[in-house]
């Protein structure tokens, strides 16, 4: 591997970048200048240039420097020698300065892929031959439905490439002709992943992507999975197997709505922001990923349906927009929700007014009685509270009473005491005994 990361660093960095990364140089002494992939900067402050028969960087917005390793490993956050040469083999298509950079053979060498007869749809054969089960758990595990997974395995989409010792989830990537571009491996118990093939834009919608007024954009094939999950699988829209926009801007020439469903990440930003560049012309909208990182990641949280709930109101008011709109995967899109449960939403607070038109009974409703649910619960409230004060009006007699009996027997006390006569403190004044006297019966003469 020595061979082939020494002939990577052969590689002329300002091709690359414009080819790859969409950055714009200008010469500039002995090398040359573009603005910082990395940074925001006023002037251009990203130089690179060839020092004897390498090509260097050097970023002096964020003090960043070094050989074409260093930079892909810095511009796609990848750790590891590894996974920078199989992200830079995705990239150039898995040659780089006539060199394999799978098996890093010499230039003029036949690369040992080829010796054995590499091709990507004998490849494709062979992984169609393994079991998908494994594929089939992770795809459902990251939230995608299991009927569009059953789907994708039952056209052969979906594949279970062993490589090296490990399992990798493997979408075949093909054009609008049909013709097998791409295998985008997918670590199933990891992170890793790579391309075999010429990377290419990923679709489902071919068919229909020309003449549909409205489409989505995602950077990956699981979040281009999520959205369709997401929506039902309505919305027609392509995968870019990253966040560079290289593909045809006539791909998207019909459409009048461009819905970008970008990672909410500094990558994801600047790939809005060039689409901006390439339509002008069109409506742009950012798909809501509700604070999360990606569409997955929005998926696999429940969107608001196992999040936020919709209040009574907001239900209400929900019934009446779907009823008003024309558009239903725009109003699911203005209310943050799945279309499945904007469905149910909508049955629910139908079936509610059914039952309460069932229920009502021919005539005039008596005086006093509650309209609605609402007016029952008001009316509830009221009596709580009407009983509430009685009850505090209550508690003021029995203490006012309470009070009048402690003033009388104050009062008594101090009667006794100016008149002399004993007092017990506890029980007030002590009243003698008064006995009766007899009376004499008269004598009858």
């Amino acid at each position: 591997m020595s061979v082939c990361i020494e002939a990577l660093k052969q590689m002329n960095l300002v091709d690359f970048l414009t080819e790859h990364y969409g950055l714009n140089f200008r010469p500039s002494g002995s090398g040359y200048v573009a603005s910082s992939p990395f940074d925001v900067d006023r002037g251009p402050s990203f130089f690179v240039r060839q020092l004897e028969d390498r090509w260097l960087f050097k970023d002096f917005s964020s003090g960043l420097g070094g050989s074409i390793i260093d930079l892909v490993g810095h511009l796609e956050c990848l750790s590891g020698v590894g996974k920078v040469l199989r992200r830079i083999e995705g990239l150039v298509g898995g040659k780089a300065a006539g060199l394999s950079l799978a098996s890093g053979q010499a230039s003029g060498e036949a690369p040992e892929d080829e010796k054995h007869g590499y091709d990507i749809e004998q490849l494709y054969q062979r992984f169609h031959q393994q079991d998908p089960g494994v594929c089939r758990r992770y795809l459902v595990g990251r939230g995608i439905g299991e009927e569009l997974v059953e789907e994708l395995i039952a056209a052969g989409e979906v594949t279970h490439n062993r490589h090296h010792g490990k399992s990798y989830c493997c979408f075949t990537v093909r054009d609008s002709a049909g013709e097998l571009r791409c295998l985008d491996n997918h670590e199933i118990d990891g992170s890793d992943k790579f391309i075999l093939g010429a990377k290419s834009v990923y679709s489902r919608d071919w068919e229909t992507l020309s003449s549909a007024a409205e489409a989505f954009i995602s950077e990956g094939i699981i979040d281009y999975l999520s959205v369709k999950t997401l929506e039902g699988g309505r919305p027609v829209g392509i995968a870019l197997l990253g966040n560079q926009l290289l593909f045809d801007a006539a791909l998207l020439a019909g459409c009048r709505r461009i819905i970008s469903a970008f990672d909410g990440d500094r990558g994801g930003t600047t790939a809005f922001v060039d689409l901006m560049e390439l339509y002008p012309d069109k409506e742009l909208k950012q798909y809501p990923l509700n604070g999360h990182k990606d569409p997955n990641e929005l998926l696999q949280s429940g969107g608001r349906k196992k999040g936020v709930r919709l209040s009574a109101e907001e239900k209400l008011e929900l019934y009446r927009a779907f009823q008003r709109s024309d558009n239903k995967s725009d109003l699911a899109r203005e209310w943050c929700i799945d279309r499945s449960y904007m469905y149910e939403v909508v049955r629910d607070v139908k079936d509610l007014v059914l039952a309460g038109l069932s229920s009502r009974r021919p005539g005039r409703r008596p005086s006093g009685q509650p309209e609605t649910i609402k007016d029952a619960w008001q009316q509830i409230g009221h009596l709580q509270e009407q009983n509430r004060q009685m009850s505090l009006e209550r508690d003021k007699s029995i203490c006012k009473e309470e009070f009048l009996r402690l003033r009388l027997k104050w009062s008594q006390i101090e009667a006794a005491e100016l008149r002399g006569e004993p007092v017990d403190e506890k029980n007030g004044p002590v009243h003698k005994a008064q006995i009766k006297k007899k009376r004499k019966r008269r004598q009858l003469r």
